[in-house]
Formats: C-alpha cells, sequence, structure tokens
C-alpha cells in the first residue's frame, strides 16, 4: 500500500513539474518546437529519479537501515518475484496431481514469505537462505523434476531419480515452511507480549473490582 501511495505521489509531482516546465518554456523561452517535447521529457525523467531516490533515502531511514542494505533487499526482492515467476510456469507441466498439490503449497509459501519482507524489509534478515537458497534450489528442482517427467523413456535410472527429487521437493517445501515461520515469529512475539500486558490489566482490574467489594 505505501509502495503503491509513494508511486503514485512521485509521478503526480513528475506530472506537475514536468507541465509547469513546458509551460515556461513555451511562454518565456524560444526554444523551437523540437526542444520543448525534449525538454519537458527530461525534466519528467529527471524528476522521478530524484523523487524515487528521496522516497528510498527516507524508507531506508525509518527502517534503520543503510541505502545500500535497503537497495540489496529490493534487489533480492526483484529476483524473487522472478524465480516465483519460474515456479509458477512448472504449474502446466507436472503430470501427477501429488506434484501440482506440492508445487501449489510451495508457490502459495513463496509469495506470502516474499510478501512479508516487502511490507517489511527488516524481515529479510530472518528469512535469507529462503531469498539466496531454497526459493532458486526449489525453481531449479522442479524445472529437472518436470523435465525428467515428460520423458518418453521410463527406464528405472528415470524413475529413480524422479522419485529422489520428489522427495527433496518435499524436504524444501518443509525447510519453505520453517522459513515461513521465522518471518512471522516477531510478529507472534509481539502478539505474545501485548496479549501477556492485556491479561495483566484485565487482572488488575478484576482485582480492585473485588477489592472494592469487599469494603462493602
Amino acid at each position: 500500500m505505501l509502495g503503491a501511495m509513494n508511486f503514485i505521489t512521485r509521478h503526480a509531482l513528475n506530472f506537475l513539474i514536468s507541465s509547469s516546465i513546458f509551460v515556461v518554456s513555451i511562454v518565456n523561452l524560444d526554444l523551437g518546437i523540437f526542444f520543448v517535447p525534449v525538454l519537458t521529457i527530461a525534466s519528467y525523467y529527471l524528476s522521478n529519479k530524484g523523487i524515487k531516490a528521496f522516497q528510498k533515502s527516507r524508507k531506508s531511514k525509518e527502517l534503520g537501515m543503510s541505502r545500500s542494505e535497503y537497495k540489496q533487499i529490493e534487489a533480492q526482492l526483484k529476483t524473487a518475484k522472478g524465480h516465483l515467476n519460474a515456479l509458477t510456469q512448472q504449474f502446466v507441466r507436472v503430470r501427477s496431481l501429488r506434484s501440482f498439490k506440492l508445487l501449489n503449497e510451495m508457490t502459495k509459501l513463496s509469495k506470502r514469505i516474499i510478501n512479508i519482507v516487502q511490507s517489511n524489509p527488516n524481515k529479510f534478515y530472518s528469512v535469507e537462505d529462503f531469498f539466496y537458497s531454497h526459493l532458486p534450489s526449489a525453481v531449479e528442482l522442479t524445472k529437472t523434476y518436470t523435465m525428467l517427467s515428460q520423458q518418453q523413456v521410463k527406464d528405472t535410472e528415470i524413475h529413480l531419480a524422479l522419485e529422489d527429487t520428489r522427495k527433496t521437493l518435499k524436504d524444501l517445501h518443509g525447510t519453505m515452511e520453517q522459513d515461513l515461520k521465522a518471518a512471522l515469529e516477531s510478529d507472534l512475539e509481539s502478539l505474545r507480549i501485548e496479549l501477556d500486558f492485556v491479561k495483566l490489566e484485565n487482572e488488575k482490574k478484576r482485582q480492585q473490582i473485588d477489592f472494592r467489594g469487599d469494603q462493602r
């Protein structure tokens, strides 16, 4: 949601700036019919780059990160979305319902982890292995599995390779479930603290009510 608001705000400002430059160029400068559009487009581009850099700098400061850290996490999110897209492309290639269900579950887990980190980039450090290893491995293994399953020759070696790949994918699915738990751990801890606080407050109020009742 915040990303969408930044996008809308940035392009609204870009439009205002470039429109102002267009008007000023037409009214006060004798640049000719060719240079005015070029200047307007250039101002929009430069404005967009500058405002985007400012937004990213402000966001990284709010998160307590350096700009390079924030940029690295953005790059990993972009790469992960590419991996996720590659994973979803394998849906049409799997040949068994069991494999389809496993692939679907892994895709859902991956989407959820990516969305969590996109909403809160600090959580990236809790699930680094998902981005650097687990998701890329899931993509490569799935590609290998679908390639083997489409072979016309079904000898013992291919069958064993398929079973081994399927087992590895199942183990990787379990690992990705642990990644999701790690991404949610800080939220769960905050929830536990909040629940403990509410319980303590309720207990104090109940004791106060009981004390007042005893006084009467």
